[in-house]
């Protein structure tokens, strides 16, 4: 299967690096020159084709976009004429719209829903990844199966909406109050995790009035997951924050914020501090 990952950060770079084992992997990003892996503080090098722009006629049979939102339709645009109407298109951003953003952006190509739970960022090293590498979440195809192949872990759930709300719920209450306190995992779930729980709670409230079976149980997971996370770990969000970078604050925050006077107040706060 040849397969295109759009996006050499924490995401994609990992995706890319543990697809490369098993199938015919390009990663396509502009800003990578070399694809390092570090896992369990061990580098490696990862010997892939790299394109700023695929080669030309080059037709791919399934693509993985693992960019950040703000730059999708950018991304977009360097892929269509790298698709037909047989490629598997998975979306692997944060929040629930890159998948209607992409439908309406493609004009071929099957596009799956997913989502993908890593901790991983690119540094000055490498691609670090924290914890036991990926999860991710999607339709049942046969990208799926690379992915699996690739020891990543997969998951096909029965209702993948709520799957995908479940990551939601979860990456933007941690992204929010990370970015807003500037505190890592651990000082959250220290200090914080009163209004975390809160959060969940206004979130979960937005998912089930949206038709999403959002439960106190996937609450609970969520504060169980951000304990025991690596109490060190930071949010892509809150690091584009502190070096200055453009963010998710939009995406994540942006789509909530309409639907919640408590969340709306937060997203603003996020802005003046982006500023």
């Amino acid at each position: 299967m040849k397969i295109a990952v759009v996006g050499g950060g924490g995401v994609g770079g990992y995706l890319a690096a543990k697809l490369a084992q098993v199938c015919d992997v390009d990663l396509i990003s502009s800003s990578t020159k070399e694809l390092i892996l570090i896992e369990n503080g061990q580098p490696q090098k990862v010997r892939l084709p790299i394109y700023s722009t695929p080669p030309k006629d080059k037709i791919y049979d399934g693509v993985i976009f693992a960019v950040k939102s703000y730059v999708l339709e950018d991304a977009v645009k360097k892929i269509v004429p790298h698709i037909d109407e047989h490629t598997l298109i998975l979306p692997l951003l944060n929040g629930i719209e890159p998948y209607f953003r992409l439908k309406k952006l493609l004009p071929i190509g099957q596009v799956l829903k997913g989502a993908i739970y890593i901790l991983s960022n690119k540094t000055s090293q490498g691609i670090e990844v924290k914890g036991k590498g990926a999860m991710v979440v999607t339709e049942l195809s046969e990208l799926a199966e690379c992915l699996e192949r690739a020891d990543i872990k997969v998951k096909i759930p029965r209702d993948i909406d709520k799957a995908i709300w479940q990551k939601y719920l979860f990456i933007a209450a941690t992204a929010a109050l990370t970015t807003l306190y500037e505190a890592d995992f651990g000082t959250i779930a220290s200090k914080h995790i009163e209004e975390f729980q809160e959060l969940l709670e206004e979130i979960a409230h937005i998912a089930q009035k949206e038709g999403i079976d959002i439960t106190k149980e996937d609450i609970q997971r969520a504060v169980k997951l951000l304990q025991k996370s690596p109490p060190n770990s930071k949010t892509s969000m809150q690091l584009d924050f502190e070096k200055g970078a453009p963010s998710e604050v939009d995406n994540l925050l942006g789509y909530l914020a309409p639907k919640s006077p408590r969340l709306e107040a937060l997203y603003k706060a996020l802005l003046r501090k982006a500023s």
